[in-house]
Formats: structure tokens, sequence, C-alpha cells
């Protein structure tokens, strides 16, 4: 485990103004990965921004944590119907 690849929950928490529990909430509904490193609790830094715009889902239009992981599991959707469109349309161009 590298620890440059890796975020402390409590860094996070203090830059974001948010409460451990929140990422620990998080957790919770398996939106994003903890781990321990030292007794220190960390998450991977490609989680990042999914994470900056759970807070912000929360702060800034104050969704709860059940609201968050709807929104979320709904935009994992538009993406993924995103890149089918995207492949079937290559598909499709090949054979004009």
């Amino acid at each position: 485990m590298n620890p440059e690849n890796y975020i402390s929950i409590k860094t996070f928490c203090k830059h974001h103004a948010v409460e451990e529990s929140f990422i620990h909430t998080m957790h919770e509904f398996e939106l994003v990965t903890i781990e321990s490193k030292s007794s220190e609790a960390v998450f991977p830094i490609e989680e990042l921004p999914i994470l900056e715009k759970m807070v912000r889902l929360n702060k800034e239009l104050d969704i709860n944590p059940e609201g968050i992981q709807a929104v979320y599991r709904l935009l994992e959707k538009v993406e993924n119907l995103q890149q089918e469109v995207a492949a079937l349309k290559r598909r499709l161009n090949r054979f004009e």
C-alpha cells in the first residue's frame, strides 16, 4: 500500500468541513472504499472526485446520504448507457 495513493479521512474532512461519519456512511452504502493504514482510516486517491461530488450534493443541494446513493447509482447507469450508445454508433458507422 503506497501512502501517496491514499488520502486520510481526517485530512479530507478537515479540508471539506464534513464529519467523518459522512465518509463512513458513504462507505456503508458501498460508494467509497475505506482502508486502514497505521491505525488511520484512508481512502484511495482515485475516489477523491467521487467523494467531493458527494460532499457537494450533501452541502449545496442538501441531499441526505440515501439520496446521494440513489443519485450516484443513477449517474452510473447514465454513464453506462452513454458508453453503450457510443459503441453502437461506432458499430453502425462501420456498416454505413
